[in-house]
């Protein structure tokens, strides 16, 4: 009895160590790629030797590209043909014969429309409905409390579209500098990066304003 009595702390203490074991070994977390440089790290695979730059080492390489079918030799281009060559009047022929034949068609040739846009009109009959004690409400309403009263509180207010409200009434001075001092703000906490991103985006709305692109 005795013996037992001693022996029961030990064997508790022995399923303890198990048990703190078994779940030690069990809750042990695997670390993934979390991070974007781990990822990035471990996606940097080397491109094929196909696409690489040629080198001056490797010498001057022949590419050859044929043509889908090879040129006939009854055929003279109308670059070489002489002035004086008859064929040249009839080839012009030809082609204001071809160019007018294609202009028919496809002024002939009814071609689907292209889908109409989603975006929200006055319609066929617009709506006239503020007077001049409206819109002097408008502008009283934007002046006492800009950030309450926004472009889009006061269009659903008189029911009327926000160029509407934007037309009646521009922004007081003081909003739009503190606007202007948030946006600044805002632009103090990019970093590197996106404060790359985001010139680079203006850049390119420039340019496609532009015709550039």
């Amino acid at each position: 009895m005795e013996a037992r009595t001693l022996t029961r702390p030990a064997a508790t203490l022995a399923s303890l160590l198990r048990q703190q074991a078994t779940t030690t070994t069990t809750a042990v977390p695997r670390r993934g790629h979390k991070t974007f440089s781990r990822t990035k790290r471990a996606l940097n695979i080397p491109p094929h030797p196909d696409f690489l730059p040629s080198t001056p080492s490797a010498g001057d390489t022949i590419i050859y590209n044929p043509p889908s079918a090879a040129p006939s030799v009854y055929h003279t281009p109308f670059k070489f043909l002489p002035a004086s060559d008859p064929r040249r009047r009839a080839n012009l022929s030809a082609l204001f014969a071809s160019a007018s034949s294609q202009a028919t068609s496809s002024s002939k040739s009814t071609t689907p429309l292209p889908p109409a846009l989603n975006v929200p009109s006055r319609g066929a009959n617009p709506r006239y409905h503020l007077s001049k004690d409206d819109v002097a409400e408008i502008r009283k309403l934007r002046a006492q409390d800009p950030d309450f009263w926004s472009v889009s509180a006061l269009a659903r207010k008189f029911d009327c579209s926000e160029t509407f409200i934007t037309i009646c009434t521009p922004a007081p001075r003081e909003h739009t500098q503190k606007l202007a001092q948030k946006l600044e703000a805002v632009k103090s906490r990019w970093g590197g990066i996106r404060t790359k991103a985001r010139e680079d985006r203006s850049r390119r709305k420039e340019m496609l304003f532009r015709g550039e692109l």
